[in-house]
């Protein structure tokens, strides 16, 4: 036990007749009762005590007497136990074998705990009670294994002939639009001279585009993703159970056909006709932006200057400003009209620049790093950035790769298994040939992202820290409500890793103060001022090591933090911090 157990003093009198209400005993005779309560010790233990450790061997048999205990498979947390006469440890010593599992008091929890030496000193008769006891024990417990096994395997075939209706109804959507539009063509091409009737058979041609897209996009959104969700789950639930991993395969490869379709729709239907301003003071910016946002549908307006930008905001109603460092002032102008208005500043420059004047706006815009050096990946920003933004759907690492990538997740559920996420992460990426230094960047990288899910993220219901004032040592489980996720991928040209969080704390002014603050060297200071238990530098460390970071926050529900990496390592022209931030709400 990890923690500091505690005998009891109780009587024999008062330990008899506790093991005489246990269910479980009711068929031992009372010799037998007498030789465990004279071998019975009761403890206290105080909350996360740990009982038994997963892999060790077990010498012991335990009734729970009071409390809630959990039991923990790798690191997972799969179950509760607290019904008072509740037995633990009963498989190993049958067995022999070392523990399945790790049981942990989540409660304060009382405890009887019986040495098996006590049982090995019986003979004859009471010896085989014993055994054939303990061995009805184990089978009652298989048995109700064996029935749950049962039930999700009956879920797991519903599942599936849903989904085998779901591709059948796929391919004829597939089928009958490929026919309507063979047929719509030849129609046209033997009709030239009745345009108004070709009119309206384009019309309804678009029209069943539309209703089919639809569909497939409902098939995304509601049935594929949620499914794939559930599958993931259930394979960090139960990672014995690989029942799960050629469902999930079969629902990735259907999100893979239906997905870009859907998401272009999406994208067209979320940005139709939505009005956008780049005032930027560089040209070659604006030339990228046309070519990032082209055949959209997005109306783009283009402002040089701080006075053409006031200029076309005082005349027109945008959706959407994105602006330079020079033209930062624009936000106030811009949010005093429209409150609701989107507010972005994309930018090249140093944060030490223009930080100043950031701080100084009255609503924080998102903020958006760019490398004026890299076309490619700059065209890709604006669209990205953009397509969030006026989608309202902020989160995800997959818009950051190409479509079609086997996002991975694991779940954050304490301290001491920092090391084990990151270990399985790394092995991960090893496994598909990344090379050691991006490795060790994106261990460094992970790292720092699960301290500040662990550490800081988590606030009570008045907006609290509850965990940062710790020294990174200590150690600790998370609880249910408090766990975060990691998630991992790469598409063969970036590596991506991203660390949630269900608490959204994060805030614009924190990242900027401690990237500010380690920029300048101050930012121990900040930490001791502040009774907080980290150096300060984590911000610092994950930006540096990382070709660029995106923090997503949903203030109160949910904060993302995004690190990206360059399959092929580059080193970096500048010494500016590559990072984006984006705010729901804002």
């Amino acid at each position: 036990m990890s923690a500091a157990p505690k005998a009891t003093p109780w009587t024999t009198v008062e330990i008899r007749e506790l093991f005489k209400s246990f269910a479980i005993l009711e068929a031992l005779p009372e010799s037998m009762i007498e030789h465990l309560v004279t071998a019975a010790e009761i403890i206290d233990l105080p909350a996360n005590t740990q009982i038994l450790q997963q892999g060790q061997l077990n010498e012991h048999l335990y009734f729970l007497v009071q409390g809630h205990v959990g039991v923990y498979v790798d690191s997972g947390r799969v179950s509760v136990l607290q019904d008072k006469g509740t037995i633990v440890g009963e498989m190993s010593l049958i067995t022999k074998n070392p523990s399945s599992a790790t049981i942990l008091s989540e409660t304060p929890a009382t405890v009887a705990r019986i040495d098996s030496k006590v049982f090995l000193q019986m003979e004859g008769p009471e010896r085989d009670l014993y055994l054939s006891t303990l061995y009805r024990i184990y089978a009652t417990v298989l048995a109700e294994k064996l029935h749950a096994t049962n039930q999700k395997a009956k879920r797991f075939e519903e599942l599936t002939i849903n989904l085998t209706a779901a591709q059948q109804e796929l391919q004829e959507i597939n089928q009958n639009l490929e026919r309507k539009v063979e047929e719509r063509t030849q129609k046209l091409e033997n009709q030239n001279a009745e345009l108004a009737a070709s009119k309206n058979k384009m019309e309804d041609m678009i029209n069943t585009k539309r209703v089919v897209f639809e569909k497939l996009s409902e098939m995304q959104n509601v049935h594929l993703k949620p499914l794939k969700t559930y599958l993931d789950e259930f394979r960090r639930n139960h990672p014995e159970d690989t029942s799960a991993n050629q469902l999930r395969k079969a629902v990735f490869e259907v999100q893979t056909l239906v997905g870009p379709l859907a998401e272009k729709y999406s994208f067209e239907q979320a940005v139709q006709s939505k009005k956008v301003l780049l005032a930027d003071t560089n040209r070659k910016q604006q030339l990228i932006a046309k070519m990032a946002l082209g055949g959209t549908g997005v109306v783009l307006d283009m402002a040089t200057t701080i006075e053409e930008g006031r200029a076309k905001i005082e005349n027109a109603d945008y959706d959407l400003i994105v602006f330079d460092a020079p033209n930062l002032e624009l936000a106030n102008f811009a949010s005093s009209k429209n409150p609701k208005v989107g507010l972005v500043l994309m930018t090249s420059d140093q944060v030490m620049t223009y930080l100043p004047a950031l701080k100084a706006l009255k609503t924080t815009p998102h903020v958006v790093s760019r490398d004026d050096s890299d076309r490619t990946f700059t065209v890709k920003n604006i669209a990205t950035t953009v397509t969030k933004i006026l989608t309202r759907d902020f989160f995800g690492l997959e818009k950051y790769l190409n479509f079609g990538v086997d996002v991975q997740t694991l779940p954050v559920v304490s301290s001491r298994q920092r090391q084990d996420v990151v270990a399985s992460v790394l092995s991960h990426f090893e496994k598909l040939g990344v090379r050691r230094a991006n490795r060790d960047r994106i261990g460094n990288v992970l790292e720092e992202m699960l301290m500040n899910a662990i550490y800081d993220a988590p606030i009570d219901k008045d907006g609290l820290s509850i965990y940062n004032h710790l020294p990174r040592t200590v150690e600790f489980s998370l609880k249910p409500e408090e766990q975060g996720m990691v998630r991992f991928a790469t598409d063969g040209m970036l590596i991506g890793i991203s660390v949630q969080d269900p608490f959204g704390s994060l805030r614009p002014n924190t990242i900027l103060k401690y990237l500010e603050a380690n920029y300048s060297g101050t930012a121990a200071e900040i930490n001791a001022r502040e009774g907080k238990g980290g150096a300060g530098r984590g911000l610092h460390q994950i930006v540096e090591n990382s070709d660029l970071v995106v923090f997503n926050v949903d203030p109160g529900k949910k904060t993302e933090a995004i690190a990206l990496f360059n399959v092929e390592v580059k080193e970096k022209a500048t010494q500016n911090p590559s990072f984006h931030l984006f705010m729901k709400g804002q």
